[in-house]
């Protein structure tokens, strides 16, 4: 019987050490994403008017898939800033378009410091800096719309945090978002993308994908960009 005890014991020991070294490797991984966010702002002020950068600073959060891809040690395609005021969006919107060499119907681009600068009716890029112009608000209003809950993580006052489930950012697997997502074109258009990165889903979630499709259907708009090829430009993740 004691023999018992003992491996019962030991067996409970090692699932506590188990479990508290998962939960300190994903504490490490946030406070590391963290860290590295926080440099990748301060290097978005020096590409900002200085009579910006408070403002900017008060409002700014990170979000979209640069938070997924370090979490799981690999380099973001972008970084995306959203902001809480319209009237800094466009003011931003106004400086840079200025500063475009190039003015086009619906977008403005050239060189601005040595990086790639294109304007468009849903962000400013520069390089690989975002600032999303198409969606302006708090975290609790804008990212609880993303499409994917693996998204559904920000950065914001030097920690990262999330609306979703630390498990969404810890797996591989696409889970949707049925309840408040938005731009369902653009979510088909992206699951192909996911997938060829390594992500997963199953035939639930893209029945729902596929439910909220016929639920809502496509705008003039979304037919237009599917029809003229562009819509990596339009639906990038």
């Amino acid at each position: 019987m004691n023999v018992i005890k003992r491996l019962l014991v030991k067996s409970s020991f090692f699932r506590k050490t188990i479990h508290r070294s998962s939960e300190e490797i994903h504490k490490q991984k946030l406070r590391e994403i963290s860290n590295h966010l926080k440099q990748v702002k301060e290097d978005m002020y020096q590409l900002l008017p200085l009579n910006a950068w408070q403002r900017f600073d008060e409002q700014a959060y990170i979000s979209g898939g640069c938070i997924y891809s370090l979490y799981h040690d690999k380099t973001p395609k972008d970084y995306d800033f959203f902001l809480r005021d319209q009237s800094l969006v466009d003011e931003l919107r106004e400086f840079f378009i200025e500063r475009a060499g190039y003015h086009g119907s619906d977008m403005s681009g050239g060189t601005y410091n040595g990086l790639s600068l294109l304007v468009t009716n849903n962000a400013i890029s520069i390089g690989k800096y975002q600032i999303i112009t198409q969606w302006v608000g708090d975290p609790q209003d804008v990212i609880s719309e993303f499409d994917f809950k693996h998204n559904q993580f920000y950065w914001k006052n030097k920690r990262v945090q999330t609306l979703s489930d630390w498990s969404y950012l810890k797996g591989n697997a696409l889970v949707y978002n049925e309840q408040r997502a938005r731009d369902i074109v653009g979510t088909i258009v992206r699951i192909p993308r996911f997938v060829q990165r390594g992500m997963t889903i199953t035939q639930k979630e893209m029945s729902k994908v596929l439910l909220k499709l016929h639920s809502v259907g496509f705008t003039d708009k979304e037919v237009e960009i599917l029809n003229s090829n562009k819509a990596d430009r339009h639906f990038s993740s």
